[in-house]
């Protein structure tokens, strides 16, 4: 049996009303860089650093900082000074040469 006349098409609430031409931009930003997901062990005082950091940043004004791009900050920041760490014996060591 054939229908008659929808009263509804579908998509309507997505079509254009004709006061702009132009389309909203729809998804997320394609990354900056390919990130890879990797894991980091960390004890409680060193997480509890990074939250407490992050809560910073959050009540300056970035509030959806989150601990990766907290690191990811970091590690870029140590990138950028070009570190000598040949011949580091122990994380105790790294510690002191990353400290200077």
């Amino acid at each position: 049996m054939a229908r008659g006349k929808p009263t509804i098409n579908r998509d309507s609430v997505f079509r254009s009303t004709g006061s702009s031409t132009e389309q909203p931009v729809q998804g997320v930003k394609p990354a900056e860089k390919l990130t890879r997901q990797t894991a980091v062990w960390l004890s409680d005082p060193e997480t509890e650093w990074l939250d407490a950091r992050c809560g910073e940043i959050k009540r300056g004004g970035w509030r959806s900082i989150t601990r990766s791009a907290l690191i990811r900050a970091l590690i870029r920041a140590a990138m950028d000074k070009d570190l000598e760490l040949g011949g580091v014996s122990g994380e105790a060591e790294l510690h002191q040469r990353l400290a200077k």
